[in-house]
């Protein structure tokens, strides 16, 4: 379990077997809607069986993690310190990059501070949202020795429609018109499970954090993705970090999801490769 402000994260860690000494470690962090048990299974048990000590974790509100939890609009204002029972709402299943950055770092010092962990050689993997997440860590935390980032999204559409209906966003959070005021089934992409707190997306800028970051960093992408223009995701991403930092990029003949199973062996080769020469 890791406690991320006030939050309570279930997460599990994997780690090789019979390696003496203190080992590399790498955080996996899943996308919109994923459970680290399906990163378990599929990426935490390979990459520990090659070396390296994996953590793998539910964001607050998803999996076997906490909810985010709020009061009613009927409880009273919370003035006074110390325990107290109120009526509360537990929200869940909500994409909010604000919280699942703020559960990245506190992840990262769990890891980091793990027995049998070198804390000088902690890398980060993240796929598809978790993608962008990675990197807006990455350009924040010189600490990380190693990236992968696999079919990312890597910011908010620019466009005005976008822009105007997350300001609005804002203000009907902020005046309480909606309830509760975390979205709960607002503005959900066909298709995707959960909902996005469009107002916190206006501000998920990872292209930003690129031009920060230092260290060694591999994008994976999706030639035919249908979440967005490789050229304006991935491509972006990997042209702003090359201009300061070891960068390569790979791009499979493939849909988003197709990078989880037919092009799933080749992907977790080219992570394992990376952080084996960069850890």
């Amino acid at each position: 379990m890791i406690w991320s402000e006030g939050s309570r994260l279930a997460a599990e860690v994997f780690k090789p077997a019979g390696r003496p000494g203190l080992a590399p470690a790498i955080l996996l962090c899943h996308g919109w809607g994923g459970l680290k048990s399906h990163l378990a299974e599929n990426y935490a048990k390979p990459l520990a069986a090659a070396g390296f000590v994996c953590l793998v974790f539910d964001y607050r509100g998803w999996g076997l993690s906490d909810g985010k939890l709020i009061p009613t609009s009927d409880t009273p204002m919370l003035t006074e310190a110390g325990e107290q029972t109120l009526k509360i709402r537990v929200i869940r299943e909500v994409v909010d990059p604000v919280d699942q950055i703020a559960d990245i770092f506190a992840a990262l010092a769990w890891l980091k501070s793990e027995a049998g962990v070198d804390p000088e050689r902690v890398g980060i993997w993240g796929s598809s949202f978790g993608g962008g997440n990675v990197v807006s860590v990455a350009g924040t935390d010189p600490t990380i020795k190693a990236v992968v980032a696999q079919i990312g999204s890597y910011g908010p559409p620019g466009d005005d429609d976008f822009v105007g209906l997350a300001r609005q966003r804002m203000a009907d959070k902020a005046r309480g018109a909606i309830d509760p005021p975390i979205p709960q089934g607002l503005d959900a992409p066909p298709g995707l499970k959960g909902t996005p707190d469009v107002a916190r997306m206006l501000f998920n800028r990872p292209l930003d954090a690129a031009a920060r970051i230092r260290v060694p960093t591999l994008f994976i992408d999706a030639e035919n993705e249908e979440y967005g223009s490789p050229d304006v995701q991935g491509k972006a991403a990997f042209e702003i970090v090359r201009r300061n930092a070891v960068a390569a990029r790979h791009s499979f003949p493939c849909t988003h999801y197709e990078v989880y199973d037919r092009f799933y062996e080749p992907s977790l080769k080219l992570a394992l490769d990376w952080f084996e020469k960069h850890l």
